[in-house]
């Protein structure tokens, strides 16, 4: 049995497209430069970055990254590869889950700020949008579900 991703794609809820758009963006993001410094004595200089796997506050940007890549991991495994994820308690769904994943990657990514705020470097700012994008994905599926509209029955993790 052959999955049209394509077509697949455009099933999706608008949350669920945000997440898995958002997922990938914030690993790659991970990547680039959250700071940089340069540091001048005398005639001598020195510069360099660092990424989201580095200090300062490494940990809050590391699993607000795997939050993200498991958010849209579920999304694809579900949705292209027809993964059954498991049944969860009564009054729990997973756009609970995802809605709560999302703020938590939020939240990591502001523990990250409040720790060192000084010398952000562009990859910080992508990092704040692509999580703040996670948050407004799994919000949709929430109110989706809320509202009846089965929007979220495509919802991951």
């Amino acid at each position: 049995m052959s999955v049209n991703i394509q077509e697949s794609f455009k099933k999706l809820s608008m949350g669920d497209k945000i997440m898995l758009i958002a997922g990938p963006l914030l690993l790659i993001d991970s990547f680039l430069k959250w700071y940089s410094y340069k540091a001048c004595f005398l005639d001598v200089c020195v510069s360099g970055s660092r990424s989201g796997w580095q200090s300062p506050g490494a940990l809050w940007s590391i699993l607000a990254v795997l939050i993200g890549v498991l958010l849209a991991g579920g999304i694809a495994a579900m949705n292209f590869a027809n993964v059954k994820m498991p049944a969860l308690p009564q009054g729990v769904t997973w756009a609970r889950v995802d809605l709560g994943a999302a703020v938590a990657a939020a939240l990591f990514i502001l523990l990250k700020l409040l720790g060192e705020s000084s010398h952000l470097g562009y990859g910080f700012f992508i990092g704040i949008i692509l999580v703040a994008a996670l948050v407004v994905g799994a919000g949709l599926n929430f109110q989706a579900e809320r509202e009846g509209k089965g929007g979220a029955t495509t919802s991951s993790m």
